[in-house]
Order: C-alpha cells, then sequence, then structure tokens
C-alpha cells in the first residue's frame, strides 16, 4: 500500500519536473507573451514544492474509503506510472524536443491536466484540514490550465 509520504514524493516530482519545463520552456519560447508566462509557471511551480513539501512533514495517515480492497492504491499506481509522474522524466530533453511554441503550450495543457488528476486524487489521501491545501493547489492548477489554453488559441 502506498502510505500517504510517498505520494507526497511524487507530487513533489511533479512540481520539480513542471519546474524545470517551465525554465527550459521559457529560455527557448520565441513569443514574448509565452516566455513570459513559462517564466511566471516555472516561479509558480517553486513555491507549490516548498508547499508541498511542508505539508508532507505534517500530513497524517488517512484511508479513503475503497469499493474494493487495493482500489485506491490501483488508481494512483496507474497515475504514477504515467510518463508524466516519472520521477526519472527529464524536462529539458523534453523540451529541447519541441520545435515551436505552439507545441510546447500543448505539451504543458497535457501535464497540468495530468497533474490536476494526480491532485485530485491526492486530495483523498490527507485529512479535512489538509484537503482545503490541495483544494487551493488545484485551484492554481487549473488557473495554470486556463492561461495556456487562452495563450493556446489566441
Amino acid at each position: 500500500m502506498f502510505r500517504a509520504s510517498e505520494i507526497f514524493d511524487f507530487a513533489l516530482a511533479i512540481e520539480k519536473n513542471g519546474q524545470a519545463f517551465y525554465q527550459a520552456m521559457a529560455a527557448l519560447a520565441k513569443d514574448e507573451r509565452v516566455k513570459e508566462l513559462f517564466q511566471r509557471l516555472a516561479e509558480e511551480e517553486a513555491q507549490h514544492f516548498q508547499d508541498f513539501a511542508r505539508l508532507k512533514e505534517k500530513v497524517t495517515s488517512y484511508n479513503p474509503p475503497e469499493s474494493y480492497p487495493g482500489e485506491y492504491e490501483a488508481y494512483m499506481k496507474a497515475l504514477v506510472n504515467s510518463h508524466v509522474f516519472s520521477q526519472k522524466l527529464d524536462p529539458e530533453a523534453l523540451a529541447q524536443g519541441i520545435s515551436s511554441d505552439q507545441e510546447a503550450l500543448d505539451l504543458a495543457i497535457q501535464l497540468e491536466k495530468d497533474a490536476l488528476l494526480f491532485f485530485t486524487g491526492l486530495g483523498n489521501l490527507v485529512s479535512y484540514v489538509e484537503v482545503k491545501f490541495v483544494d487551493e493547489l488545484l485551484a492554481q492548477e487549473r488557473k495554470h490550465l486556463c492561461e495556456l489554453c487562452s495563450l493556446r488559441h489566441r
């Protein structure tokens, strides 16, 4: 069974990878609006990393209700095994494979969607008090997604 602290390790990896990806994409972006958005998102992902690190220290063990034994563990493992969440993901190499700002925005949108799925699942692993914090981070990630989509469709 996954422990909540292990799930938080994946959350930390997501934020670290997100920060590195956005920094690399900001350096490669041609459009100034895209560059500025990626720079700001990198800063926000760095803050999320710090927030998750603090929350990891406070998290208590919680077992979410399941319709069958092991359901939640299987769900979280399925998300974790996605390449997006791999702790071995090389964000800089990923960024180097991008050939246009539009392609970068498309990938960033997918990464944010995948992170939203993961963080939604994370909310079920923490206490009521901690859920408020996870909900705030989800709101920030949704904002990232909306900003990326808005810029993508200009």
